[in-house]
């Protein structure tokens, strides 16, 4: 049973078939020889696309990382000999969460810092490289999913495609805020798949010089973060981020406490970090982590993103802002894009069994759902006041059939993925880095994530980055068009040119475009003209990616909560309001306020 449920892991019944036999690809490195498997690409109705694929899966990059490894900078494994590769590996230790119409894998272990190379058959010499990093909130999710095999874009990129788990959840991202337990353990994994990748990529055909990394969400703010490590430079020169950036509101809570409600809940009470960590790390019950962090910590701390990266002093020197505005960017051309409709992430939680039409939101409902969505913005009532009064429709306001979804579902989806993209862009491009922009308009035939109603939801662009467009899901549940797949097609091709050439629209240095192409070339982002492509299956150009909407979220609103903050302490620290909340107009100006007098 167990042999069954891995050899299908990976592979679409429709499309994949496992080459079985004595001819096993293999590729030697410094370490040993790695013997992989063959797939055959068979996407039906499409010979022109058919070929060859060798897959080497679940090659560990880190010792495992238990005992005293645990909550520790990750180790670069230590192996010789032969290594067979031809079944996937563990995913890291996680909560079974469902991920819409996708089916990860289950059997999760700690022994999970692995990952999976897939070479096409008929890839060139130095061959460029794509290396994804999987998205999950930093809490769950895997490099490889059996419904998006890497292979795909492996075959239609003609690239290089690696994909790598590493730590999630406390176990990644726990942090006592000192040197004893710093947190960014995840993304040191990263890290150092990526230096794997440079040492042994040659062996498979790669170009070490030729490296684009690209993610999803928390992957896409585990790219950003890459490029703001100085351990990370000259490791990539090339980064594609989807819908997510280090200003994206991810946690305010102190990572301190939460480390030690952990270690409570874990009978772990201890009193400092030294005692805490070595306690953790005798804890054999991996289940009793998952279930602490995921249940114990929501209760006391609210649900949110509690363990994520933050700010080390080594890994990551300063926060984001301030590395944006020194210019401490690493030296790679970047891609920077978010969905139209990514609020309706939301909604998928509030509303999963609303299945056939969309859920219908009153402006009641709307004040009541409001500090769920809009808490991460600001708590002021003023600020409240103008996110509404920007985002409702103010033809139709309080009436019976007003329907306030789509308000929430874009104030949500701007303050939190498509505005922070544009400051991202900005910082990127004022330090001197290239930056190509995309925003993803078409609504897909089928989602992923859910039922129609969701649109172009976050993650919606996952499966044309995959092409799964060309393949389908394996129960037949994935109707798609011919323009779509010729947009998935579009797709694959510029992430994989990032990575060969540096420019999305070029899959080699010596290449011309030809006139079609030219009237849709790509234009790199400036300041000064805002440009993107419009994700979609004609490719179009614009300008101004919702730049009404993100002048008001990154330039107006932060005005509007100092104005507010400040009006308070001014009210707070005056001695002669009055008690109807009247006030001095010679005592609280706008320019000064009242100093607290002393007793």
């Amino acid at each position: 049973m167990m042999e069954t449920r891995l050899s299908s892991v990976l592979f679409l019944a429709c499309c994949f078939v496992r080459a079985f036999g004595d001819d096993s690809p293999f590729v030697t490195t410094s370490q040993g020889r790695i013997v992989g498997t063959t797939l055959q690409f068979r996407p039906e109705g499409r010979p022109e696309l058919h070929g060859a694929v060798d897959a080497y899966l679940g090659i560990p990059y880190a010792e495992p990382p238990v005992g005293p490894l645990r909550l520790r900078p990750p180790v670069a494994k230590s192996w010789s000999g032969e290594l067979q590769a031809k079944m996937p590996g563990n995913p890291c230790p996680q909560p079974e969460i469902k991920m819409g119409k996708l089916s990860p894998i289950v059997r999760f272990a700690e022994d999970c810092l692995v990952l999976d190379v897939f070479v096409p058959q008929q890839v060139p010499s130095n061959a460029a490289v794509l290396v994804f990093i999987h998205g999950g909130g930093y809490f769950f999710g895997q490099g490889t999913i059996e419904e998006l095999s890497p292979a795909t874009t492996a075959v239609i990129g003609d690239v290089i495609l690696v994909t790598m788990n590493y730590r999630l959840g406390a176990l990644g991202f726990l942090s006592t805020g000192d040197d004893v337990i710093p947190g960014n353990f995840g993304l040191l994994d990263q890290q150092l798949a990526l230096k794997w990748v440079r040492d042994n990529i040659q062996a498979f055909g790669g170009d070490p010089e030729r490296v684009a990394i690209f993610g999803e969400s928390a992957g896409s703010v585990s790219v950003n973060l890459q490029m703001l490590s100085p351990g990370s430079a000259g490791l990539f020169r090339g980064a594609i981020m989807e819908s997510g950036n280090p200003h994206s509101p991810l946690s305010t809570t102190d990572h301190r406490k939460v480390a030690f409600a952990l270690g409570k809940l874990l009978g772990c009470e201890r009193d400092t970090s030294e005692e805490l960590l070595q306690c953790l790390q005798k804890v054999e019950d991996i289940d009793s982590i998952i279930k602490s962090q995921q249940e114990g910590l929501a209760k006391e701390f609210g649900y949110g993103i509690l363990l994520a990266p933050v700010v080390d002093g080594s890994f990551l020197p300063d926060q984001p802002a301030e590395l944006y505005a020194k210019g401490a960017i690493n030296d790679a051309v970047s891609i920077i894009g978010s969905n139209a409709n990514e609020g309706m992430l939301g909604f998928t939680m509030l509303f999963p069994d609303n299945t056939d039409e969309a859920p219908f939101i009153n402006s009641a409902t709307y004040d009541a759902y409001y500090p769920m969505f809009g808490s991460i913005i600001s708590t002021e009532p003023i600020v409240a006041n103008a996110v509404k009064l920007m985002y409702t429709d103010p033809t139709c306001t309080d009436g019976p059939g007003c329907n306030y979804v789509e308000a929430l579902s874009q104030m949500s989806g701007d303050f939190s993925f498509v505005c922070p993209a544009d400051k991202t862009a900005r910082a990127y491009t004022q330090a001197g880095r290239k930056v190509y922009r995309y925003f993803m308009t078409h609504d897909p035939t089928t989602k992923i994530s859910g039922p129609s109603w969701l649109k172009a939801n976050h993650g919606e662009e996952i499966p044309f980055v995959f092409g799964l467009p060309l393949v389908g899901l394996p129960s037949d549940d994935y109707p798609t068009t011919e323009d779509e797949v010729r947009m998935s097609i579009r797709t694959i091709k510029y992430w994989s040119n990032l990575a060969k050439t540096g420019n999305p629209n070029l899959s080699s240095l010596d290449a011309e475009l030809t006139d079609e192409e030219k009237q849709t070339e790509w234009p790199l982002f400036t300041v000064e003209g805002l440009e993107y492509k419009d994700l979609t299956p004609d490719m179009l150009n614009g300008r101004g990616i919702k730049a009404r909407e993100c002048r008001f979220f990154n330039e107006f609103v932060p005005q509007l909560i100092k104005t507010a903050e400040d009006a308070k302490k001014c009210k707070e620290s005056s001695s002669k309001w009055t008690q109807d909340g009247s006030s001095d107009s010679e005592t609280c100006t706008k320019d000064k306020c009242p100093e607290v007098p002393e007793e």
